[in-house]
């Protein structure tokens, strides 16, 4: 996550971002959203909503019918359950909700493969763990958002098109990674500014004012900035 593309206060009820969410604590509000309709998922919705429903719902429809149905849910990056609650996942780099693929790759090989590899492994407790993670998580992401780098957004008039998925848009959010301890390069002068130290250098010198061999050392600096 970029932090510095989060506002620092919340454009709708002017409350302080003290944790750098991706939420206002105060009234929801999803941050990166300039049309301030697009909501952080309440418990019951995420949990019993999203997770409880889903899994009803392909008792219901004998898992067959659900993945028919997810055939057309996926292409607004929706499960069944969730467009019935109006929840949507957003993939955080690109600030827009999930492609089809996005959507499988989320749903049938993180959720339903991996995840139930890891709980048969661990007799339920990795599928539990991931789901009441939300439950101590700022943004109400779940170990799985997190790996996938996508939170769940509530919009209940839809998603604005800004947030819709674009067929090879550029990122939005993304930022060169930064090792731990790592400090960010300093921004290189423009080739222009050096050229015009160079030759401020060299009149002080004509002039007198700086001897040859501080010149030569001065200059030396200045080319390496070029």
């Amino acid at each position: 996550m970029v932090t510095a593309t989060i506002p620092d206060i919340c454009p709708r009820c002017n409350v302080p971002n003290q944790q750098m969410s991706l939420f206002c604590n105060s009234c929801r509000l999803y941050l990166r959203d300039e049309t301030m309709t697009v909501e952080r998922c309440t418990y019951t919705r995420r949990f019993f909503g999203n997770s409880l429903l889903e899994g009803v719902l392909i008792l219901v429809t004998l898992i067959i019918g659900w993945f028919i149905w997810l055939i057309f849910t996926s292409k607004t990056g929706q499960t069944p359950a969730k467009r019935l609650v109006n929840t949507y996942p957003i993939n955080i780099e690109t600030g827009r909700q999930l492609s089809q693929g996005e959507t499988w790759l989320r749903e049938i090989v993180i959720k339903f493969l991996a995840l139930g590899v890891a709980n048969g492994i661990t007799s339920g407790l990795a599928g539990l763990l991931d789901d009441i993670w939300l439950f101590f998580d700022k943004d109400r992401q779940t170990l799985h958002d997190k790996v996938l780098k996508q939170v769940v957004v509530y919009a209940p008039a839809g998603l604005p098109p800004s947030m819709q998925f674009q067929q090879n848009a550029p990122l939005r959010y993304t930022a060169p990674p930064i090792m731990p301890g790592q400090q960010a390069a300093p921004p290189q002068p423009h080739v222009k500014d050096v050229a015009e130290d160079l030759r401020e250098l060299a009149r002080l010198k004509e002039d007198g004012v700086i001897t040859e061999e501080e010149y030569e050392r001065k200059r030396a600096d200045l080319v390496n900035k070029m």
